[in-house]
């Protein structure tokens, strides 16, 4: 586990001094990342301007699923993104071969070695709008709910991780499937509102099949104090099935791979 400590935090080292060689890059992005940020919560603000609840959840519920998306958000842009990127590329041109001869294990480099910095203001701003709604809503939380909270909140990561990597692992399969790693980020409207908006075979599949749909409203509920003990034990064992899955699927794709092109 220590080698695999100091390779993490050799990886970050690595994007700190590309933060500071491109400084100019970074905060051009991270205007960028706020001002997508902003308009996301004047959408859903202008939606309440006229009156209208989604699915019984009022503004202020609204915001703190929203500030759990942002979140969430900040690890796409910041994580998911260029590694899968990344990753892709690599099996495209060949360099994965690199990465295969390495002493350490092949996934834990592809998920952890890259990162950017401009999205990182995402995260904080959720973090605040997630206190700011427990405030308006005048709700006791307790420790207890934090935890169990951030807990469903890391799982729900870990699932989005885990289904962004065995799609990016289709790249072995199809040859210059340059635009795979667009499919996950269309994802992200599912999380973007309660899961009981959706309804008959959409709400089977996001609440139960792959149930992106939790990972915002399950930690939510928990917070507001009703959340299901049993949805929680559910996305809790769907993510680590995902992620076994996904690291099965790689272990049997890498057979097809052979270097330059694929």
């Amino acid at each position: 586990m220590k080698k695999y400590w100091l390779l993490f935090l050799a990886f970050r080292k690595i994007q700190i001094m590309k933060f500071f060689e491109y400084r100019g890059d970074f905060f051009f992005w991270m205007f960028v990342s706020l001002m997508w940020t902003a308009f996301n919560y004047f959408y859903f603000g202008l939606i309440f301007s006229q009156g209208k609840g989604i699915e019984g959840w009022n503004y202020d519920q609204i915001m703190l699923l929203i500030s759990f998306y942002t979140m969430i958000d900040a690890f796409t842009w910041s994580i998911f993104w260029p590694n899968m990127s990344e990753y892709t590329r690599q099996v495209f041109n060949g360099e994965l071969s690199k990465y295969l001869l390495m002493p350490v294990n092949t996934v834990y480099l592809l998920l952890t070695q890259h990162a950017t910095y401009h999205n990182i203001s995402r995260f904080f701003i959720g973090l605040y709008i997630l206190i700011h709604s427990i405030q308006r809503l005048a709700i006791s939380v307790s420790l207890w709910q934090i935890f169990l909270a951030t807990i469903v909140f890391c799982f729900g990561i870990l699932l989005i991780y885990s289904c962004w990597f065995l799609l990016a692992t289709v790249s072995f399969w199809v040859e210059r499937l340059e635009n795979i790693n667009e499919i996950m980020p269309q994802f992200r409207s599912v999380y973007q509102v309660p899961v009981k908006v959706f309804t008959g075979v959409p709400g089977f599949v996001f609440s139960f099949l792959l149930p992106l749909g939790l990972v915002t409203t399950l930690p939510s509920e928990i917070i507001l104090g009703t959340g299901s003990v049993v949805f929680v034990l559910y996305l809790i064992v769907s993510s680590i099935l995902f992620f076994a899955l996904s690291v099965l699927f790689f272990k049997l794709s890498i057979k097809k791979y052979s270097s330059v092109g694929g």
